[in-house]
């Protein structure tokens, strides 16, 4: 199923732990999926001379940098996005098609894809399917490109954090995303037969409740249901 599933990580203050943080989400999801998924990690860098997309391996497997830490930790393939802030939009437009026309980033319609974001501001232009912030526990300073951020994200951590915890809530909101996406291509007019909700149910192995419990969320209908599933 060709579905793309994208994280973007935040934080209030540089220097709290945001590559370590992508480093153990990459590994987890590398242990869950194994060769079944592809991880694209993007890395955010604030500038005021140029904006730029790299992804030479000879720059980005540079040691020492943030970006040859994410693939080691097991990224497939790995972006370095140089820009200001004005420019931003621009750029990540440039991004998306970049990704899109990549011969081999996004194949494989049966390879699960995910894309992790790290920096503030790009995070908040790219709307990624989930938002993780990670909050100083120390202190009560966010940086201004935080706090905008901090008010949308789904996830929140602050001081010691549980990877199982924290992988078990990304899978749900993954899970999540994908029985609406689908509900919403399937459905017309706001309805969508009992039957095709059963099929996307079994499809994505999870309970017929989940599946009815998400139509509803959504304002869609199930009809014709013989079963009493829904």
């Amino acid at each position: 199923m060709n579905y793309i599933f994208s994280i973007g990580v935040g934080s209030s203050r540089s220097g709290i732990g945001k590559t370590t943080f992508i480093e153990n989400i990459i590994v987890n999801f590398k242990k869950i999926f194994g060769n079944k998924v592809n991880i694209i990690a993007i890395k955010y860098t604030k500038t005021t001379f140029f904006s730029s997309i790299i992804s030479e391996s000879s720059i980005v497997e540079t040691s020492g940098k943030d970006t040859a830490r994410m693939k080691r930790a097991g990224a497939n393939f790995v972006y370095w996005v140089k820009s200001g802030e004005a420019e931003l939009p621009d750029v990540v437009e440039r991004l998306k098609e970049e990704i899109e026309e990549s011969p081999s980033a996004l194949s494989k319609n049966d390879i699960q894809k995910i894309i992790i974001i790290e920096g503030n501001s790009l995070v908040r232009i790219m709307h990624p399917d989930v938002i993780i912030f990670l909050k100083d526990k120390e202190t009560n300073y966010i940086k201004p490109s935080g706090e905008a951020l901090l008010k949308i994200a789904d996830i929140v951590i602050e001081g010691q954090y549980s990877m199982e915890e924290t992988m078990d809530e990304i899978l749900k909101i993954q899970q999540k995303k994908l029985i609406e996406k689908l509900l919403t291509e399937r459905s017309n007019s706001g309805k969508i037969s009992c039957a095709e909700a059963r099929k996307i149910a079994e499809e994505l192995n999870v309970p017929y409740i989940e599946v009815g419990r998400t139509a509803n969320e959504l304002k869609i209908k199930i009809r014709k249901c013989e079963l009493g599933c829904f």
